[in-house]
């Protein structure tokens, strides 16, 4: 058997997608490994962009105090290409309809 458990080199709010996803999936030895910890790293990475965004504006000044779109933004829109490309993999298998 596969351990399930995060690697405990990955952040805390990767090992909170790591630990979601394998709870909700009925073969988690299956899914487990490498991949897993790049889709939620890119989970989470995607996240706290999300949240930086949120909390600080789409519009920042940069240096010079002129208004930007926040930084952010392209980080976030990389992650999320990134979780839609690796996302499918880890989704629980669908359960045939009666």
């Amino acid at each position: 058997m596969v351990c399930v458990s995060a690697p405990e080199h990955l952040s805390a709010a990767a090992r909170a997608v790591w630990d979601a996803t394998v709870a909700a999936h009925p073969a988690p030895d299956r899914i487990v490994g490498p991949d897993l910890e790049a889709y939620c790293t890119q989970v989470a990475r995607m996240r706290d962009a999300q949240a930086r965004v949120d909390a600080e504006g789409m519009i920042v000044a940069d240096a010079k105090g002129n208004p930007v779109p926040h930084p952010a933004i392209v980080l976030e829109r990389a992650a999320q290409a990134e979780v839609r490309a690796w996302g499918d993999r880890f989704k629980p298998p669908r359960r045939p309809r009666a």
